[in-house]
């Protein structure tokens, strides 16, 4: 009599139960990875971009009717920016002048200051301080690539605003001068070696014995009996206070004026970035 083996259990089941429990998880994982996906898309959200998403926007200028291209602002990342204590507190976007100039309209322009046509297309207003680094680099580098390229060219219109500021000693003294060489037709080259020797007469406060080394004996005469004058201070009060009303903060800042519209540019700016701005706004209607 043959003895019954005991059954075997069957360990299929276990298999097939094991089975279905991974196919259910990976359908569960690929239909969330849709809805995910969906979710992003639907956001307008690309989902190689979502993960950037909480990085913060650099502030940048804007025109006056918000049809532009953005203007570039370094105010916040040069270090060589002056910010004065006696305007008011850096905004993070400047509000341009709420009734914007064409060129040939602009206020107060002494032409002895300016550079190009005033029927150019592109007017530029640039607020600077001759004791401020950034202006003085603003000078040296970007604004003699624009005098050759765009100046002219009869594209643009240059403008030399007076900003000096209060924590400058000798600022003011040096813009006064400048306004006087303007006044004989020798702006130019008063400004230039104010800018080049700036480091010089910031520390001795010689800005005449500067200011000597590019002019006759006759023309200094004069350009000291108008400083001695005390009559320029008020030229340069216009240009602070038109500053004021375009919220300047800071030197340098430069306007730019095309078509109706005004555009602010904060800080020192390398020539490429300008001349990539200056072309956009050049191509606008």
């Amino acid at each position: 009599m043959s003895r019954r083996k005991n059954a075997m259990p069957d360990s299929s089941g276990k298999r097939v139960s094991g089975q279905r429990i991974i196919l259910g998880a990976v359908v569960f994982v690929c239909i969330a990875a849709f809805l995910v996906v969906m979710l992003l898309t639907g956001s307008g959200i690309h989902p190689a971009l979502a993960a950037r998403n909480d990085v913060d926007a650099i502030p940048v200028g804007a025109p006056a009717n918000n049809a532009a291209p953005a203007s570039p602002v370094a105010g916040e990342s040069s270090k060589e920016v002056v910010s004065s204590t006696a305007v008011p507190a850096p905004e993070k976007k400047l509000v341009a002048d709420p009734e914007p100039q064409t060129p040939a309209g602009l206020p107060d322009v002494d032409p002895h200051k300016a550079l190009g046509s005033k029927t150019a297309p592109l007017a530029i207003e640039v607020f600077s301080d001759f004791q401020c680094p950034a202006c003085k680099s603003l000078y040296t580098t970007t604004m003699k690539q624009v005098i050759e390229n765009y100046v002219n060219t009869g594209k643009a219109y240059l403008i030399h605003r007076d900003y000096p500021l209060p924590m400058h000693a000798y600022s003011r003294v040096a813009a006064r001068y400048g306004i006087a060489a303007a006044r004989l037709g020798k702006f130019p080259p008063v400004e230039q070696v104010l800018f080049e020797k700036q480091e010089v007469w910031e520390q001795s406060g010689d800005v005449d014995g500067t200011v000597a080394t590019v002019l006759s004996a006759a023309d200094m005469a004069k350009v000291r009996a108008l400083v001695k004058g005390g009559t320029l201070d008020a030229e340069i009060d216009k240009d602070y206070a038109l500053g004021q009303s375009y919220h300047v903060n800071q030197t340098p800042t430069t306007i730019i004026h095309h078509n109706g519209q005004t555009f602010p540019v904060v800080g020192q700016q390398t020539y490429p970035i300008f001349h990539e701005f200056l072309d956009q706004v050049l191509s606008m209607k």
